[in-house]
């Protein structure tokens, strides 16, 4: 399982099914199928068409992206989906949160200000997010003569890359591959890159990719289990049909198959509730240029209570929710939590450290592995344009100049390392490195007239 980080740069337009109105909105998060299609985009144009490349090479992105990998939903620091299940008050100005899947007997359902209201599996930020959605009309363009049409408008609103700390916003969220991935594949999942995300890639969705190994924070577990789904599921029952979800017998026989032998045999004895709605989900194959199947799927936000003959282990529960459950996993569906307490809202998101004594050890030790590798001058010369150009709104994240002749020299560590520095690094981390190694260079060139 991958810890998965994406540090956006530029607005995404991250577009949801047109409904026929204008302006077009946006997702408040980075959807799983997304996240697939951006880095399936990569590797087509890292190795190529998939029918043009060599037998062990379309191998390799069949088992990315159409295998058991699953991506899973990337939320922005300081944000969380809004369970159906969590009843607060409908004008954010009383404090009273209810989880109704976990609430004791004495919880009321309403306020000062009227009865609560029940959440829609929307995902919301921390109260100081105020300025979330940009919104940008541009022409509409003539598909022919490529000329802007005459009183044709299109407008569209994107999430802002900024939070209002004035800093890059973070996304972050899980990619499970699966257990026969190649290790090549896993590999190439592994690597920081740069990405385009959602739509008006001209112009916004530049991102920077990065990921590690999970750290493995063991789930509480108990009888009583609660899966909140965190992305639209699509389950079906033995005969291929959308589940009734009225129907808590079915539900239960379905879930019951599906996660027994997953959860080490504990067994699904009952549905206590079910807080759900439907839609339609479907989507765009861009290879063959053809609609998916559009399919009827529970919504993100849904909560299913369940529960179990015995308490599943936490290493099940984690392994539930790095695969999750239903159809077309690994487009990005499926994905969950679960729990086992009551929801609790969006925290705000804790200030990047800054602390003075930790930024210039890090800038020293960038400093002094480029300088090194015996082109200390040359990467002085480089890096300041690298870092004027991300000093920009329109700067992007790149690794442009690890491709130079020059720096076909450099030992596999170094250039990983100085990967992870021109995709990671924070800019004013990165001007400091460029200051050190400046005069990192001149010390030497003084010993050495001496």
């Amino acid at each position: 399982m991958l810890d998965v980080r994406v540090t956006a740069h530029q607005p995404l337009a991250l577009g949801v099914r047109p409904t026929g109105t204008a302006p077009v909105p946006t997702q408040r998060h980075i959807p799983g199928s997304v996240l697939r299609g951006a880095l399936a985009a990569a590797w087509i144009a890292e190795h190529g068409l998939p029918t043009k490349v060599a037998a062990h090479k379309r191998q390799e992105f069949i088992a990315l992206f159409e295998g058991d990998v699953s991506f899973g939903p990337l939320l922005a620091d300081g944000s969380r989906v809004v369970p159906l299940s969590v009843l607060r008050c409908k004008y954010g100005r009383c404090p009273e949160v209810v989880d109704e899947a976990f609430a004791g007997p004495d919880q009321g359902t309403s306020c000062e200000c009227g009865p609560l209201s029940s959440g829609r599996g929307e995902v919301e930020f921390a109260p100081s997010e105020r300025r979330l959605i940009t919104q940008s009309t541009h022409p509409q363009i003539h598909d022919e003569s490529g000329v802007a049409e005459d009183g044709l408008l299109f407008t569209r609103r994107a999430l802002t890359h900024r939070d209002a700390n004035g800093m890059e916003r973070e996304f972050h969220g899980r990619v499970t591959p699966g257990g026969d991935l190649p290790t090549d594949a896993a590999n190439w999942l592994s690597r920081a890159r740069p990405l385009r995300l959602g739509g008006r890639r001209g112009t916004s969705g530049a991102v920077t990719y990065t990921s590690r190994p999970a750290m493995p924070v063991m789930p509480e577990t108990a009888q009583r289990i609660a899966l909140r789904l965190t992305a639209p599921a699509i389950l079906i029952d033995s005969s291929g049909l959308p589940l009734d979800l009225a129907d808590l017998n079915a539900l239960r026989d379905a879930l019951d198959a599906e996660l027994t032998t997953l959860l080490g045999g504990s067994q699904v004895t009952r549905v206590e509730r079910v807080w759900a709605r439907r839609e339609r989900v479907g989507g765009w194959h861009a290879a063959s240029r053809l609609p998916k199947p559009v399919e009827l799927a529970v919504s993100a936000g849904s909560v299913l209570l369940l529960r179990f003959d015995r308490p599943p282990s936490p290493e099940a529960l984690l392994t539930l929710t790095g695969r999750g459950i239903g159809l077309r996993r690994n487009e990005g569906f499926g994905a969950l939590e679960t729990a086992t307490t009551a929801w609790q809202p969006a925290r705000e998101p804790q200030p990047a450290d800054t602390d003075r004594a930790t930024a210039p050890d890090l800038a020293e030790t960038y400093a002094r592995r480029l300088h090194r590798t015996g082109h200390g001058t040359w990467f002085v010369d480089n890096l300041r344009t690298y870092v004027e150009e991300l000093d920009t709104t329109a700067g992007m994240r790149h690794t442009g100049i690890l491709d130079r002749p020059r720096m076909g020299q450099l030992t596999p560590d170094d250039r990983d390392a100085i990967t992870r520095m021109l995709l990671t690094a924070p800019v004013k981390v990165l001007d400091r490195t460029v200051g050190m190694l400046n005069a990192l260079n001149r010390l030497t060139d003084k010993e050495d007239r001496s």
